[in-house]
């Protein structure tokens, strides 16, 4: 990243709790309206200090400033420790068409520049822009409409847009202070947030947000395929979630650390079953499996709720079937939640680096197989190419090819060949290239040789270590 992103000291399970609360609007209004913060069963409280909606884009958002305990009462800081801009998620119930069409549809789906602007008119004089008499379409009737001189023409970007300005306000607001802005949201909410985040470069965590890295710039996502952003942002998915974990097949990745809280291969599998059969079985397979679960909720795997998020002790988000480690796409790894949370409270044990060493162990395994599939490829392909040469210099001078000499084929080869091997044969790759690829495995898998050498010696040293303190303690 060109600039480090300022890491909040809130939790997974401080997010969740704010974007929960984006969907609770009349409860927000009135803390807004009163001043009064909303607490949280983590001893922590926030105020609203600004909703941004806008009815025609369809954004719905708030800006929490965290409070601090004085005198036993909770006050707003003029300088707060953390400010979180959290995005409400679709609401299909009332803003279908901004949502569900625009936003979901066109920006999230399409991949429609979420900064294209759209014309609205509204009154000359009007003081709220957040609902106008609707886009221009250039009609008869707007356009009289505009000749009054009663009307102008504004412009508008996608919600996602909208978004994106918003915590580029927020953040100017505090500049030079050491208040961190950060964002969140579910849903659609979360894609907004990890859009927003990327491009102010602040610290993020989504829940169940569709992948949006196609709707960045190149050098975005170049930047975000580098893993530049994996340490600021952080996309919580429950893997059986196909708004998170992927519409039809699997995201490839989100804008920074994608975290499923649960082993996502039993859902790997059910995908792949429902891409069985012909492309209509397929859409048909898809399609009931998203009304299912996203619309009916039989099983709920989308909602921003506990039976798709739980949290330990710390606040770190946990494995949802009660299994100890929760799974880091980015590494494929099964990982403790304080590990994969960032929290910086790392708890080894022996069985964690037992079960990273034969994860190791798999990718080494992996790999070799990689290395030995490469180094026959180029060998049948040589083979290939020698049986190829010796049939056409039996052909040379009979039949079709009776004008053809030796020369000829030698000289076509010679043109076609990409390197040549040490005698001066022709070869259709890259010589060069194909050392490279499999000196660079050989070197991958003597460092992860090494790497599982160090993870089952600490295995081995904690065992030791633990017995000789039972003798120690005659235990």
């Amino acid at each position: 990243m060109n600039k480090k992103s300022d890491i909040p000291n809130l939790t997974d399970k401080d997010y969740y709790f704010l974007s929960q609360n984006t969907y609770s609007s009349n409860k927000m209004k009135e803390a807004f309206k009163d001043r009064t913060p909303i607490e949280s069963k983590s001893n922590k409280a926030y105020y609203v200090d600004k909703i941004k909606r806008d009815s025609d884009t369809g954004l719905d958002a708030y800006v929490f400033v965290q409070a601090k305990k004085k005198d036993g009462k909770w006050v707003k800081p003029d300088t707060p420790k953390n400010v979180v801009v959290a995005f409400a998620g679709t609401d299909p119930k009332n803003q279908f068409f901004q949502d569900v069409i625009d936003a979901d549809g066109g920006n999230v789906v399409m991949g429609i520049d979420p900064k294209k602007k759209e014309h609205y008119i509204v009154e000359k004089d009007a003081k709220d822009t957040s609902k106008t008499l609707g886009k221009y379409n250039g009609t008869p009737t707007q356009d009289s409409m505009l000749s009054t001189g009663n009307y102008k023409l504004i412009t508008k970007t996608s919600q996602i847009g909208q978004a994106d300005n918003l915590v580029r306000e927020v953040k100017q607001k505090y500049k030079g202070t050491s208040t961190v802005i950060s964002t969140t949201g579910h849903s659609l909410g979360g894609a907004e947030a990890e859009y927003s985040a990327v491009n102010n470069n602040v610290y993020a965590v989504a829940f169940n947000s569709p992948s949006i890295v196609h709707l960045h710039s190149a050098e975005q996502q170049k930047k975000i395929n580098n893993g530049e952003y994996d340490r600021s942002i952080k996309s919580i998915i429950n893997p059986d979630d196909m708004v998170g974990a992927g519409w039809w097949n699997e995201y490839d990745r989100h804008n920074g650390t994608t975290i499923y809280t649960k082993d996502p291969e039993l859902s790997n599998a059910v995908r792949e079953a429902r891409m069985q059969g012909d492309v209509f079985q397929q859409i048909g397979q898809n399609a009931g499996y998203f009304f299912q679960t996203a619309i009916l909720g039989m099983p709920d795997t989308h909602w921003v709720g506990s039976n798709n998020f739980t949290f330990d002790e710390n606040g770190n988000v946990q494995n949802i079937e009660g299994d100890e480690l929760i799974y880091d796409k980015n590494l494929k790894a099964m990982l403790p939640p304080e590990v994969a949370s960032g929290s910086g409270a790392i708890k080894v044990t022996p069985a964690v680096a037992k079960q990273l060493a034969q994860k190791v162990n798999a990718m080494i395994n992996d790999l070799r197989t990689m290395k030995r599939e490469a180094e026959n490829a180029y060998q049948e392909h040589d083979a290939e190419i020698n049986d190829l040469k010796h049939d056409t210099y039996r052909q040379v001078g009979h039949g079709l090819y009776d004008k053809l000499t030796l020369e000829d084929v030698n000289n076509t080869l010679k043109n076609l060949a990409q390197s040549f091997d040490k005698k001066g044969n022709p070869l259709f790759y890259d010589v060069h290239a194909e050392k490279a690829y499999i000196a660079s495995l050989q070197n991958t898998i003597s460092d992860l040789e090494d790497i599982s050498r160090h993870l089952a010696q600490i295995a081995k040293d904690f065992k030791s270590k633990d017995k000789m303190l039972a003798n120690w303690l005659k235990l």
